[in-house]
């Protein structure tokens, strides 16, 4: 019995980790104006107020995500630099990406 609840509890957690190892936010829950595109106030303002952020380490994180340079992260762009940092894509975007907790 002892064996089997901890394969049970390693096995839930195992799947909990891996839900959440590649889990992004809805795209809406950082587009504040519905505009399509992510600004850096507006990403700076998201991770500050839930608290996984300084506003330093966020704009960091922005820069990271901004994979033009345009000021603005737009869901495709999010999306590449995901897929980057998993290791999808080539190494140009990867460069850019280097951490996941973005």
């Amino acid at each position: 019995m002892i064996m089997r609840t901890s394969f049970l509890v390693t096995a839930a957690m195992s799947t909990a980790l891996m839900g959440h190892a590649g889990e992004m936010p809805d795209f809406s829950l950082l587009d504040l104006d519905d505009d399509g595109l992510i600004t850096e106030d507006e990403f700076v303002s998201y991770k500050a107020n839930a608290g996984m952020a300084s506003e330093a380490e966020a704009k960091a994180k922005f820069t990271k995500l901004d994979l033009n340079s345009n000021g603005t992260v737009s869901e495709e762009e999010l999306a590449k630099a995901l897929d980057a940092w998993r290791g999808q894509s080539g190494p140009k975007e990867a460069s850019r990406v280097s951490t996941p907790d973005w």
